[in-house]
C-alpha cells in the first residue's frame, strides 16, 4: 500500500510551503463547533504536535465550550496549521473524517499527543490511540494512502498554511481570532469574556 507519509512528509520540513501550494490548492474549510450563527466566532490556528495547542484543548476549551459553545453565544471554527510530520498525519487523518467524527478524533489525538507524537511508530500509536474510538488500522491507513482525494487534501492542508501565514499572520501555534482580532498572548475563557463585554 502506498502512503503518502513514505515521500511527502518528509518534505514539508525541507522544502518551503509554496512548493507544495499549487495555485489551483484551496485551504480547506474550518471545522466549526457550535452554532454557525453565533455572533462570537472563535478561529483557532493549531497544530497537531503543539504542546500549547492540546493544553488549550485539554485545560481550557471545556470551560468556553459550556459557558460559551454549549449555550450558542459562540462558535469555535478550527484550522489546521501543521509544523512538522507529525501533525501533518494528525491533520491528515482529522481532516479525512466526516463532520461527527472530527472533533472527537482532533480531542483524542490532542489528549494522547504525547504518546503518538513522540513514538517511534507514529502510525502505529495513532492506530492505538484511536481506537477507543472505532477506528481501525484500515480506516486510519486509507486517510494516508496516495489517491487524489488524499493528495488533493495534503495540497489544500498546505494551501491552509500558507493563507494563514501570509493573509492572517499567523506566526505561532496556537493563534486565535476571535471576531477577526488576533489574539495576543494566552487565550482562555478569561481572555474570551474580557474581549466579549
Amino acid at each position: 500500500m502506498k502512503i503518502l507519509t513514505n515521500i511527502l512528509l518528509l518534505l514539508i520540513i525541507i522544502c518551503p510551503v509554496s512548493v507544495f501550494s499549487e495555485d489551483t490548492a484551496k485551504p480547506l474549510p474550518g471545522r466549526t463547533l457550535g452554532d454557525e450563527t453565533a455572533q462570537i466566532v472563535i478561529e483557532e490556528y493549531a497544530s497537531m504536535s503543539c504542546g500549547h495547542c492540546a493544553s488549550f484543548h485539554n485545560n481550557n476549551l471545556d470551560k468556553i465550550k459550556k459557558e460559551f459553545i454549549d449555550t450558542g453565544k459562540a462558535k469555535l471554527i478550527f484550522y489546521d496549521f501543521p509544523l512538522d510530520r507529525g501533525a501533518m498525519i494528525g491533520s491528515m487523518i482529522t481532516q479525512c473524517m466526516n463532520d461527527k467524527q472530527f472533533f472527537p478524533v482532533l480531542n483524542r489525538l490532542f489528549q494522547k499527543q504525547i504518546e503518538w507524537t513522540q513514538s517511534d511508530n507514529i502510525l502505529e500509536s495513532i492506530n492505538t490511540v484511536l481506537n477507543p474510538l472505532g477506528l481501525d488500522k484500515n480506516r486510519i491507513l486509507s486517510c494516508l494512502e496516495e489517491n487524489e482525494e488524499n493528495q488533493n487534501r495534503w495540497k489544500s492542508l498546505l494551501a491552509g498554511r500558507k493563507y494563514a501565514i501570509d493573509i492572517k499572520g499567523v506566526e505561532a501555534t496556537p493563534t486565535f481570532f476571535v471576531n477577526e482580532k488576533k489574539v495576543e498572548g494566552k487565550f482562555d475563557i478569561k481572555k474570551l469574556k474580557e474581549l466579549t463585554k
